[in-house]
C-alpha cells in the first residue's frame, strides 16, 4: 500500500516509516476454517465482538503493518513547537502504550453501519486511523478514525461502533461527531444567520460546492509515536455565509495506554478585528444510543448515578462541572430504578396542566400523577413518520390520549429512542403491545405518535373509549459493572472558574436524538470569552474501560482535565521559519539551516504571536498564491467579493465562471504581514532546501544504497549491490563474483576474462573473444555485425535479406518470447527488489 499512500500524499511529503507492527496473527478471527492454522493462544478477543471484527478484516490483519505517513518539515515544526500546548499529562506520560496509524483508506461499515444516505461518503471524511490494542484487557482496546477537519468521526471500541450515525443528508460527518465548535454571539443570529464554527466543516447545504462534503481544511499533521496532531481552519458551518471565520483549531490526541486517550484542543483567534467569541462546545459530541443507552453522571465523591429518564437534546438537562466529579460514562446497560413511573402529573383543579412529578417548585399535594385514557373511538391511524425516523416500513401510528394545554416531553429511553422498549396495555382488558420509539407525547395536547407492533385496526378494535393506558418499559434488569463496557468522558470540575475570561460557570449538557441518528448528545460548555490574539485551550480525557473501574480512573484524571484563556505563544517561543525562492518554485528552512542555491525572502515562526500572523500557501488546479487571508482565491489573487462566503469553491481558469474548484490549504508558518508577499504565485516545494549530502564518505559501509550519489566515492565496498548503473566502473573487482549478466550492457566490452554466460542485451560492439560456454539458444537481438562462423541453430528470424544489416523491425514470436521471459523475469525481480528495499530505508 506505499505506493496508494504516495498517491493519495502527494508527491512532495517525505516517508516516515512509524511502526512495524509485531504479532499480527493476534488479530485473526476465532472462528477458524480448516485451513487456518493460528493457536488458540493468538485469538485477540475470546468472541467474536466488533473489534476484533473490525481487525480482523482490516488492513492490519496482515502478517505484518509498516504503515507510511507522508508529512515534512512544516508539518513537524507547526505541530510539535506551536506554542500553543502544554506538556502532556503527568499522570499520562507515565504510562507505556503502543499506537499505529494508517492512512490507508479502509470502511468501517461492516461494524460502524453508517446509514445509506451518508456511507459514499466516509472515504471523503477520512484522513487518518490511531489503534491501540490491549491484548491482557480487550475492553481497552480502540480504533480512532480521525477525519479531515480534525474531528473524531468514528471510535470502535470492544462493544462496537460509539460515534453517533451520520442520518442526516447535510450532516455528513460534521455534527454528531466530535469536535470543538465556536459562536459569535453578538453576529449569532443577525439577519437570520447563524454564526457557528465547526471543527468538522460545514453542512451540506448546497447541491453544488458543498457535495462531497467540504471539511475544515487541513493545514498541518504529524502522527508519530503515541501522538497525532492536526491543524484546521475552523468552518462556518451554515453555509452559504456572510461572516468570516478567524479560528485555528489545534487539535491533539495522545494514546496513554490502559484504554486512556488524552484529547488536548486548543482555538487560536488569528482574526485582525476586534470580534469575539464567547460560547464553546470543547467537545460537542453524539455517542452511538444503541450501543451505550445509558448515561451516569458522577457526584461530587466520585460515584456514579444513573441520568433517568433522558429527554430530547431541546430539553434543558445540564449541569456545572462544580456540580460533579469531573467525568461522566456512558454505560451498555445499568437498570433502570425498579420503582419508576413516568414522571408527569397534573393539577388537581386544571388537569390540562402538566408539569414534571420531581418539580420541586410544584407546591406538595397540589397535584397527581397524569393518566392516559382513549379519548375518541376509532382515533388510531397510520403515519408516515417511520419515513424520517428509521423505523420499520408502516410501522408508526397517533392515538388520541391526552386533553392537555402542551405537547408533553419525549425523546428519553424508549419514550424517544429504540434503546429500551416499552410496552402499552388497555389496564380494563390487559391486552398490550410493544413500542420502540414514542416519538411525540400528546402532541399540541392531544395526539400520541409512536411506532406500534399492531396496526391501527387492532389498536381501535382493543382500545376503546375511556379504556385507561399504562406505559411501563419492557424491560428493568441491568448487567453487572464488571460485566459491561463503558465509555468516559473526563471532563474536570471546573476548577479555573472565576478568571477574567469567564462568563459563568462550564457545565455539561446532554439530551437524546431520534433513532434514525441514534445518537446521545454530550458537551461540555466552556462560557467565556476569546479575543483576537488569544488561544483558548482544553484538556479532556477519553476512557475505554469495563465500567467497574470508572469510579477509580475518573477521579484519577479529573484534576487534569482543565481549560485556560492565554496570549498566543505562552507555551513556547516556536521555532524560526525562512521561506528561500529558486526559479519557479519556492520552500522553508527550520532553524538556522540555510537552502543551498536559493534566495532568501522572509522570516517568520512556527508559534503565532502578537506581530505574526497566519500565512497560508493555497491551490486551486493550476493555479497558487500564498497569503494571509485564506479567502483568496488564487485564480483571481484576491478573495472574492461577494455578500456571502462560500470557500469550497474556486475558479479554475477564465472560463470557469461557476468556481467548479475545490481548494487545497497549506499552513506555512506565522509571519509578519506583507513580508513574503514576493512569493506570490510560485510551488510549493517540501524538498526544495533538502540538506547537501556528506562532502566526506563514511567510514563504516552502509548496509543498503544511498538514494543519491556520494560526492566522494567510499573507500569500502557496499553490503550488497546498488540497484542503478554507476556512472564509471568500479576501480576494484567485486569481492563477491556474481552468476547472473548485469541488467544494463557495459560501455566496453570485458578485456580479461570471458563472460560466464552471455547477456541478455546487445554489446555497441563484438566481443573480441567467443564465450567460454556455447549457448543452446540464439540470442534475443541480432548482432551488429554477422558472426565469421556458422551458428549451431538456425535464427528466430530467417529472412536473409535482413541478416547482414542489424536489427529489423519484424515482431518477436511467441516462441521467441517463451525462450527469454524467464531470464528477464529474474533480472526484472532482482532489481525491484532492491529498489523497493532502498524505498523502505
Amino acid at each position: 500500500n506505499e505506493q496508494e499512500a504516495r498517491e493519495a500524499n502527494g508527491p512532495n511529503g517525505r516517508w516516515r516509516k512509524l511502526i512495524f507492527y509485531r504479532d499480527i496473527s493476534k488479530y485473526t478471527s476465532p472462528r477458524k476454517t480448516e485451513s487456518e492454522t493460528v493457536s488458540e493462544s493468538h485469538v485477540r478477543f475470546a468472541t467474536p465482538d466488533a473489534m476484533n471484527l473490525f481487525l480482523r478484516s482490516s488492513i492490519i490483519t496482515l502478517l505484518s503493518l509498516l504503515v507510511l505517513v507522508a508529512t515534512d518539515q512544516l508539518d513537524d515544526v507547526l505541530t510539535s513547537s506551536s506554542g500553543i500546548f502544554p506538556s502532556n499529562s503527568v499522570k499520562c506520560g507515565e504510562k507505556l502504550s503502543n499506537t499505529a496509524f494508517s492512512s490507508v483508506f479502509r470502511s468501517t461499515n461492516d461494524v460502524s453501519n453508517w446509514r445509506d444516505v451518508n456511507i459514499a461518503y466516509e472515504p471523503n471524511a477520512f484522513e487518518i486511523d490511531m489503534i491501540h490494542n490491549d491484548d491482557a484487557n480487550p475492553e481497552r482496546s480502540w480504533s480512532l478514525r480521525l477525519g479531515k477537519g480534525g474531528q473524531i468521526m468514528s471510535l470502535i471500541v470492544k462493544p462496537g461502533e460509539s460515534m453517533a450515525n451520520q442520518g442526516h443528508h447535510t450532516a455528513i460527518w460534521n455534527d454528531l461527531v466530535q469536535q470543538m465548535v465556536s459562536v459569535n454571539g453578538e453576529l449569532n443570529g443577525v439577519g437570520g444567520k447563524n454564526n457557528f464554527i465547526h471543527g468538522a466543516g460545514v453542512y451540506a447545504n448546497e447541491t453544488e460546492g458543498t457535495k462531497p462534503p467540504f471539511y475544515s481544511p487541513k493545514l498541518a499533521l504529524k502522527c508519530e509515536g503515541n501522538d497525532c496532531t492536526m491543524i484546521n481552519w475552523g468552518q462556518q458551518a451554515h453555509v452559504p455565509t456572510p461572516w468570516d471565520s478567524p479560528l485555528l483549531y489545534y487539535t491533539r490526541y495522545h494514546d496513554c495506554g490502559d484504554g486512556i486517550i488524552q484529547y488536548d484542543m486548543a482555538i487560536y483567534h488569528f482574526g485582525q478585528n476586534a470580534s469575539r467569541f464567547d460560547y464553546f462546545n470543547t467537545p460537542w459530541t453524539g455517542v452511538r444510543t444503541s450501543i451505550f443507552p445509558d448515561l451516569m453522571t458522577s457526584d461530587n465523591k466520585g460515584k456514579l448515578q444513573i441520568a433517568f429518564p433522558l429527554q430530547h437534546f431541546g430539553a434543558i438537562q445540564l449541569l456545572n462541572l462544580d456540580q460533579t466529579g469531573g467525568f461522566s460514562t456512558f454505560a451498555e446497560k445499568v437498570g433502570i430504578p425498579a420503582d419508576y413511573s413516568p414522571p408527569f402529573c397534573v393539577d388537581k383543579n386544571n388537569q390540562t396542566e402538566w408539569h414534571d412529578c420531581n418539580d420541586k417548585n410544584v407546591p406538595e399535594n397540589s397535584s397527581v400523577p397524569f393518566s392516559f385514557d382513549v379519548k375518541v373511538a376509532n382515533s388510531s391511524s397510520h403515519t408516515d413518520h417511520w419515513k424520517n425516523y428509521g423505523l420499520a416500513a408502516d410501522s408508526t401510528v397517533r392515538m388520541r390520549w391526552c386533553d392537555l394545554s402542551t405537547t408533553m416531553p419525549s425523546g428519553s429511553w424508549g419514550w424517544g429512542s429504540p434503546a429500551k422498549k416499552v410496552v402499552i396495555t388497555n389496564d380494563d382488558t390487559g391486552f398490550s403491545f410493544e413500542s420502540d420509539y414514542i416519538i411525540h407525547y400528546c402532541w399540541i395536547g392531544v395526539w400520541t405518535y409512536m411506532s406500534a407492533s399492531v396496526n391501527a385496526t387492532m389498536i381501535n378494535e382493543q382500545f376503546p373509549v375511556g379504556a385507561s393506558i399504562s406505559v411501563a418499559y419492557r424491560d428493568k434488569s441491568g448487567l453487572p459493572w464488571n460485566e459491561q463496557n463503558a465509555l468516559t468522558f473526563v471532563h474536570g470540575k471546573g476548577s479555573e472558574y472565576r478568571q477574567d475570561w469567564h462568563r459563568a460557570k462550564s457545565r455539561i449538557r446532554y439530551g437524546t436524538t431520534g433513532p434514525l441518528r441514534d445518537g446521545t448528545v454530550f458537551t461540555t460548555n466552556f462560557i467565556g470569552t476569546l479575543n483576537n490574539g488569544e488561544v483558548y485551550f482544553s484538556r479532556k480525557f477519553l476512557v475505554s474501560d469495563l465500567l467497574s473501574n470508572m469510579e477509580t480512573v475518573g477521579p484519577e484524571l479529573s484534576d487534569d482535565a482543565y481549560e485556560e484563556v492565554y496570549t498566543a505563544g505562552n507555551y513556547g517561543d516556536g521555532e524560526i521559519i525562512n521561506l528561500w525562492t529558486s526559479g519557479i518554485l519556492f520552500g522553508a528552512t527550520v532553524g538556522t539551516e540555510e537552502c543551498r542555491d536559493a534566495t532568501f525572502v522572509c522570516k517568520g515562526n512556527s508559534a503565532p504571536s502578537e506581530n505574526l500572523i497566519p500565512l497560508f500557501y493555497i491551490t486551486c488546479g493550476t493555479n497558487k498564491i500564498i497569503t494571509h487571508d485564506p479567502y483568496t482565491d488564487p485564480y483571481l489573487g484576491t478573495a472574492i467579493n461577494e455578500e456571502f462566503k462560500r470557500p469550497y469553491k474556486c475558479q479554475l481558469d477564465p472560463n470557469d465562471l461557476t468556481r467548479s474548484g475545490r481548494a487545497n490549504w497549506k499552513l506555512l508558518g506565522f509571519f509578519p504581514g506583507g513580508t513574503c508577499s514576493s512569493i506570490g504565485s510560485l510551488e510549493y516545494l517540501s524538498d526544495l532546501c533538502k540538506s547537501a549530502p556528506s562532502s566526506v564518505p563514511t567510514e563504516v559501509q552502509s548496509l543498503l544504497p544511498s538514494l543519491t550519489n556520494s560526492m566522494i566515492p567510499s573507500a569500502l565496498p557496499n553490503f550488497s549491490p546498488s540497484s542503478v548503473e554507476s556512472s564509471e566502473p568500479s576501480l576494484n573487482s567485486s569481492s563477491v563474483s556474481t552468476n547472473v549478466p548485469t541488467f544494463f550492457p557495459s560501455l566496453t566490452p570485458s578485456c580479461s576474462t570471458d563472460s560466464a554466460s552471455p547477456s541478455s542485451a546487445l554489446s555497441s560492439e563484438p566481443s573480441s573473444n567467443s564465450s567460454s560456454m556455447l549457448t543452446n539458444a540464439p540470442t534475443f537481438f541480432r548482432s551488429l555485425v554477422p558472426s565469421s562462423t556458422p551458428s549451431k541453430f538456425n535464427s528466430f528470424d530467417t529472412d536473409p535479406t535482413t541478416s547482414p544489416v542489424g536489427i529489423s523491425s519484424g515482431v518477436l514470436s511467441s516462441s521467441r518470447l517463451s525462450v527469454n521471459l524467464p531470464v528477464l523475469v529474474t533480472l526484472l525481480a532482482s532489481s525491484f527488489t532492491l529498489v523497493v528495499a532502498r524505498d523502505f530505508v
